[in-house]
């Protein structure tokens, strides 16, 4: 099996375990970069870096001067723990941080949690099944 983590052959007893966890964890990792991303843009709007309609500048820019970098930094935390779950996924490694991995995808700080709420509950659904969750180390 190609791809990223783990490479085993058909034989290998892990095998139906990455198969099924391969593609979430794929979209989970993008979901991540993807609210990484945003955040970075949430920042150069704030700065006044890029041109945007003046009533969205205006709403982000009148947050509390607390507020706003607030929510970046936890867009990139989670974004950074949604990619570092994902990626132990890929090696059948640390099953409760994928598991934290997934939820965060979920985490409503931006309106990414919207892209990687069916990522993340396919993600949880495929490890709570006993054949998967037995793989771990």
């Amino acid at each position: 099996m190609s791809g990223p983590g783990l490479n085993v052959p058909r034989s290998d007893p892990r095998w139906p375990a990455l198969r099924k966890l391969r593609p979430p964890a794929f979209m989970l990792m993008n979901v991540g970069f993807i609210s990484i991303a945003y955040a970075l843009v949430m920042v150069a709007v704030m700065q006044g870096w890029l041109p945007v309609p003046t009533d969205f500048a205006t709403s982000l820019r009148g947050q509390s001067a607390w507020e706003a970098p607030v929510k970046v930094l936890v867009a990139l935390v989670t974004g950074a723990m949604t990619i570092v779950g994902a990626w132990n996924a890929f090696g059948l490694r640390r099953w409760g941080l994928v598991v934290v991995g997934a939820v965060t995808a979920i985490t409503p700080v931006t309106p990414v949690c919207f892209v990687g709420f069916p990522f993340a509950l396919w993600a949880l659904w495929v490890l709570s099944m006993p054949e998967v969750r037995q793989h771990f180390t």
